[in-house]
Formats: structure tokens, sequence, C-alpha cells
């Protein structure tokens, strides 16, 4: 975003036709690995959802560019396993990863496949809540929705159902401008309420 108005303010920078061209061109780049990786803010040296690779990506004024050399090097540091040394200096055995009976990956040959019993304690519900700061509500929310909803629905037995809720307090009142803004808006995506107080 800093970048098109950037183009928009200084005359001497190419102009593109609207913003899409450039929305357009960086989910392009993104979906390929040796162009750019992305991510949505950055912590404590940790990027807040990383992609490489992914042209999924929304163009906002969050939304960050990482140089593809700093992105693949970031990748890599994130897929290798966090385990450590033996006393005696050498690499932890890793289990083999093979698929267990329940689809999922598990470890090797001793897996046997479950029986009745073992099947009917496994849980059959998850429920989950999350507080997201205002400020960074966009980037938490699809992280979010890729890191937990999105493996939730890879089931195709799971009904899953997301429900949002908003509340914002107002010492001094809402503004006109902001509850009829917000009024109108909450209408036109059918929320199911959307009360003033």
């Amino acid at each position: 975003m800093a970048f098109w108005e950037d183009t928009l303010r200084y005359l001497y920078l190419p102009r593109l036709k609207n913003r899409e061209v450039l929305a357009q061109a960086i989910r392009t780049g993104a979906a390929a690995h040796e162009f750019f990786g992305t991510a949505y803010g950055r912590q404590d040296g940790k990027f807040e959802g990383f992609h490489l690779g992914d042209g999924n990506v929304q163009f906002d004024d969050t939304l960050l560019l990482i140089e593809p050399e700093a992105a693949r090097q970031y990748a890599e540091n994130q897929s290798k396993p966090t385990g450590g040394f033996s006393e005696s200096g050498s690499k932890p055995s890793w289990p083999s990863e093979s698929p267990s009976p329940e689809g999922g990956v598990g470890s090797g040959a001793s897996e046997k496949p479950a029986s009745g019993a073992a099947a009917a304690s496994r849980p059959h519900s998850f429920h989950g809540t999350v507080e997201v700061s205002a400020a960074t509500a966009k980037m938490r929310l699809v992280q979010v929705a890729d890191e937990i909803i999105s493996v939730l629905v890879s089931d195709p037995n799971a009904t899953v159902k997301v429900v949002v809720e908003i509340s914002a307090e107002f010492p001094d009142g809402a503004k006109d401008g902001v509850k009829r803004a917000v009024s109108e808006n909450a209408r036109s995506l059918g929320l199911k309420s959307a009360d003033w107080e």
C-alpha cells in the first residue's frame, strides 16, 4: 500500500491503471517461489501469517512483501525440526512418518489399527475462542482461518461453524457517522445481530 500511495504522490514513478493491477501483480508474484514471500506483520523476528508460494493474499496496508532469498531462508528455518541434540552430541533419531489408520501421520510400524474402544475415546468436538486486538484483527483472523479453520474443514465428515462476535464500548458515546456506517455495513453483510445500546 505504501508503494501504491507513493505512485499517486510522486509524478516520476510509473503509473498503474488502478489499484487492482498492482494487487493482481502481487498475487501472481506471491503464487511463485521465485518472486517474494508475504506476511501480515513482524514481531520479535517472526513474520505473522508468513507464506511462500501462496497467491491467496489480501492486498491491504498490513501486507508485507519479503525478498525472495530472505523468504526462502525464513521458510527453511521454520521447517527445521526443533529437537535438540543428545548428550553424546549426536542428532536425535526421528520416528519415520507413515500414514496412521486415522489418516494422519503415525510413528511407523508400531502403529496398530484403532480398536473400537480407542476409536470411541477420540474427541468428537472442538470449541475454541480467541481474543483479537482490533489493530491486528485482519491479520489475526486470516491466521486463524489458515491455521485452525482450514485444518478442521479438511476432514470431509466434520461440520464446522464459525461465529464472530464483535463488542465495542464508547465511553463518550458513538459518533453518528460511525453508528450509521457500521449499521449500514452490518445490514449489507447480513450480520445476524447488530445492536446499539
